[in-house]
């Protein structure tokens, strides 16, 4: 990289790091402009026009990331939640799986774990756009790729039940907990779903375990006070 472009790109990256968007807009586009490619340049800048609401050139820029290097995960996942805000379901969805086979994940951790996290990341746009099924789907994907990434599994459990899927949401968790059994926020939410769905005994345990590991969890904290003032005024 020539000296002067470097500095644009050092410039930018500083500005971009502070979160200073509309700082590092402009050298970003400068090396753009100059027809400089790079990736995480065209990645950065796309993120920028994706948070000012220019989804159309938000997406020319993941697609410019991804036309110099295909496994740019990050990329990948950004153009996905951007064609699904334009309304273009299928094709990000299509660019992000090229992008998994291309990044070789299935045969290290490390990118396993970066891909599910991916997912995940996915699974909550797709909460943000109301379509909890799309997201459980992906949840599932992270799960399929790293099964105890246990806060993973949790909001798949959490949207589970917000859903109404009682049992879907218990299996969940009692799959979290049988791999560890000190996962409290887990524990909590299991208590409180069988109190829901009328076994008060059962989640009433499971909350007791919860407050004598850790007595200020909010979740079993409010539930058994809230519990105890139910008793006091039966009683």
């Amino acid at each position: 990289m020539a000296p002067w472009a470097q500095q644009i790109l050092d410039a930018a990256n500083e500005h971009y790091d502070q979160a200073e968007y509309s700082l590092a807009q402009p050298y970003y586009e400068k090396l753009v402009q100059q027809g400089l490619r790079y990736p995480d340049v065209f990645n950065r800048l796309g993120v920028i026009y994706h948070l000012g609401g220019r989804l159309p050139e938000a997406r020319w820029c993941f697609q410019q990331a991804l036309e110099d290097n295909s496994g740019y995960l990050e990329a990948a996942l950004n153009l996905t939640v951007t064609c699904n805000e334009l309304g273009e379901y299928g094709s990000g969805v299509r660019t992000l799986e090229r992008a998994q086979r291309q990044s070789d994940s299935s045969n290290d951790a490390f990118r396993r774990g970066k891909v599910a996290n991916l997912h995940r990341a996915l699974a909550r746009a797709y909460i943000d756009l109301d379509r909890p099924e799309d997201a459980m789907h992906e949840f599932g994907r992270a799960l399929r790729l790293c099964p105890k990434f246990h806060d993973i599994r949790l909001e798949l459990a959490k949207l589970l039940r917000l859903r109404g899927n009682a049992h879907g949401a218990r299996e969940e968790l009692t799959l979290i907990l049988q791999l560890d059994p000190a996962h409290q926020d887990a524990r909590a939410l299991l208590g409180v779903i069988e109190i829901e769905t009328g076994d008060h005994r059962r989640g009433l345990r499971h909350l007791q375990a919860v407050i004598a590991q850790c007595a200020d969890h909010p979740v079993a904290r409010a539930y058994l006070d809230k519990a105890d003032s139910d008793y006091q005024r039966a009683s």
